[in-house]
């Protein structure tokens, strides 16, 4: 099952993007603990992604889009703009910035321990993250 969802990179914006996701979940039978982790990483991404947008006047909207397979989810996230990996940043650095307005707080080295493929692209001038939960453990996330 495909679908997507386009909305501005706005804070008030992550309870849609949430209540889409939360929607997919349901009707892809997904484990609630791979559930709650997937939902977690993409709040996330997408709040250093919304923190980022001040830096960014040319930042497009954000496409969230879902892929549900038989084996696994794959959620992407796209968005146009310069060149911009929240993969990369640091939440303590951000915080250090400008304490005030550091969002998330989880961290991004949790996103990837939670997720288990996390892949970072540059296309047509568009930030793409792809983030793929398996329905099942793979055998090297096991032995980690």
């Amino acid at each position: 099952m495909k679908d997507e969802i386009i909305v501005l990179p706005l804070l008030e914006n992550l309870g849609i993007i949430s209540d889409f996701l939360q929607e997919k979940i349901k009707h892809s039978h997904l484990a609630s603990r791979k559930a709650w982790e997937l939902l977690l990483a993409i709040d996330e991404i997408c709040s250093h992604i919304i923190q980022f947008r001040k830096y960014d006047s040319s930042m497009g909207k954000m496409k969230i889009g879902w892929d549900g397979q038989p084996d696994k989810v794959v959620v992407t996230i796209e968005v146009p703009g310069i060149p911009f990996n929240p993969l990369e940043l640091n939440s303590r650095e951000m915080a250090k910035e400008e304490e005030e307005e550091a969002l998330g707080g989880m961290g991004i080295h949790l996103v990837n321990q939670m997720i288990d493929e996390v892949v970072y692209t540059r296309t047509n001038n568009s930030n793409i993250i792809k983030l793929t939960k398996f329905r099942r453990c793979k055998r090297n996330k096991i032995e980690k």
